[in-house]
């Protein structure tokens, strides 16, 4: 199966890389996808932008910072090479980032993540955020190859998120990227195999579980019992715990 690159490493190669056509197929895929009305805020870009009409975006905000014009630029050329109109004008709003970084962080994944809760599925527009989020599927697409910014070329996995839909009963497909903001950290750090459920902990919980002589979790590696793992839960001191139990028939 053919799989594009995702949001993620397409907007991050894309200040290194001239429009080609395989962006522009990207770009006209996640695009096209985004109904009228959708917002499109990458992740760590400093801009958003609305779908105004079926070939028409328009800038709504974009922080007053060197790198945020530049990357708007960026998505501005790509926009128009894929056949959209972008429109800028009165409506834009230009923010000045917050001076300490982490802080302008948190503000944009704030924003991003309270668009994600407007989410509708494509079928029915039953809201996404109403689903039963955390028993999605993790599906393996295929092992690509990027460039890095020194020339070399490395495997990257691509996967993605399936949720079905309360509404309609939809399997809806979702970059890694998008589920984690819609869905947060608690499920999104979880992985499903061979009927269990393998959980991450946070720092405090591994410490509790040291300090009480407790070590059943497992570290998680590029596969694990004979499946493949996600790779967001890579290198990951998980817990194990088992989905259902199995029935015998008299």
């Amino acid at each position: 199966m053919e799989c594009l690159p995702s949001v993620w490493l397409m907007v991050r190669t894309m200040s290194e890389k001239k429009i080609d056509d395989e962006m522009i197929a990207w770009g006209k895929e996640h695009l096209g996808a985004i109904p009228i009305d959708g917002i499109w805020s990458p992740d760590g870009s400093g801009v958003q932008y609305k779908k105004t009409g079926e070939n028409e975006w328009s800038l709504m905000f974009m922080y007053n910072h060197p790198e945020s014009k530049g990357m708007h630029e960026q998505l501005k050329a790509l926009m128009i090479a894929c056949g959209y109109t972008l429109l800028e004008g009165d409506g834009t709003q230009e923010i000045v980032p917050p001076l300490q970084p982490e802080r302008q962080m948190q503000e944009e994944y704030e924003r991003r993540q309270a668009v994600a809760k407007l989410w509708k599925c494509p079928e029915c527009e039953y809201p996404l955020a109403n689903n039963d989020l955390d028993m999605r599927v993790d599906e393996y697409v295929e092992t690509s190859e990027i460039e890095l910014s020194n020339g070399e070329r490395t495997p990257i996995e691509l996967w993605r998120c399936l949720i079905n839909c309360n509404g309609c009963g939809t399997v809806i497909p979702m970059e890694p990227d998008d589920y984690h903001l819609l869905a947060g950290d608690e499920y999104f750090m979880r992985c499903f195999i061979n009927g269990y459920r393998y959980s991450a902990l946070t720092r405090g919980e591994m410490k509790d579980l040291a300090d009480a002589g407790i070590q059943t979790g497992v570290v998680l590696g590029g596969t694990h019992e004979g499946e493949r793992v996600p790779p967001w839960m890579w290198g990951i001191y998980a817990v194990k715990t088992k989905m259902y139990e199995s029935s015998e028939e008299e």
